[in-house]
């Protein structure tokens, strides 16, 4: 049987992510700042190439940030109205999700300050 606590901690597993993907969304947007004053003035090929690939990597990551973020709350949303189904893959599935989500800007982030350092 599924008790109201398992199903509360459910639910406040699903707030964690919300939050850890709002910071992870912040850092993007910091990072783009970033770009922002790296690249006036730049006008080496690869340079180039390399602020027009984080400019498209951090417009990439913002939206699966924003995708993954609608799926929890989809899921959160599901939760409250059945709380009887207890646990579910799903459950699982978007953690994994989130696990790959946080790991992706985690290396972007490491790969631009490496860009910028150069």
């Amino acid at each position: 049987m599924y008790s109201k606590e398992q199903h509360q901690t459910l639910l406040n597993e699903c707030k964690e992510w919300h939050d850890e993907l709002d910071s992870c969304r912040s850092r993007i947007n910091q990072m783009k700042d970033e770009l922002y004053q790296f690249a006036p003035g730049k006008t080496d090929k690869d340079v180039l190439i390399g602020i027009e690939h984080f400019h498209n990597q951090f417009h990439i990551q913002l939206i699966n940030i924003h995708d993954l973020k609608h799926e929890i709350k989809y899921h959160q949303n599901e939760a409250n109205h059945h709380p009887e189904l207890g646990p579910r893959v799903e459950h699982h599935r978007i953690k994994d999700k989130l696990d790959m989500e946080l790991g992706d800007c985690k290396n972007l982030d490491e790969e631009f300050h490496s860009f910028i350092r150069k």
